[in-house]
């Protein structure tokens, strides 16, 4: 949800749009399919646990009211580290490290 806040144009968001957008990256479909029961599911989550969190954390304005979601001061800090956890992860997933036994061989003076 962070990253597409984070890239679209539109000042403020619906919260059924971000759900369907969502709901469609999880089932994997466009977003005009992404409906039913993983839509409600992603739609219940939102609303019942992570807007407010976000929120909390100025991530995000959540307007309960009216239902929409808009950038908050914290939202560019949390997309980039969100990149930086994913660069860190897929780093971490490479050949590029070394064994565990080699950490035990080097000495920190080295």
């Amino acid at each position: 949800m962070i990253q597409l806040l984070a890239s679209t144009e539109d000042t403020t968001l619906p919260v059924r749009d971000l759900a369907r957008e969502i709901a469609a990256i999880e089932e994997d479909v466009p977003p005009e399919r992404a409906t039913g029961e993983p839509y409600r599911n992603v739609y219940n989550a939102l609303s019942q646990t992570h807007l407010s969190t976000l929120s909390d954390a100025d991530i995000i304005i959540y307007d309960s009211n009216r239902q929409t979601v808009a950038a908050g001061q914290n939202l560019d800090v949390a997309a980039l580290l969100i990149v930086l956890n994913q660069a860190t992860y897929q780093t971490l997933q490479g050949d590029s490290l070394p064994e565990p036994a080699d950490f035990n061989s080097t000495s920190i003076s080295d």
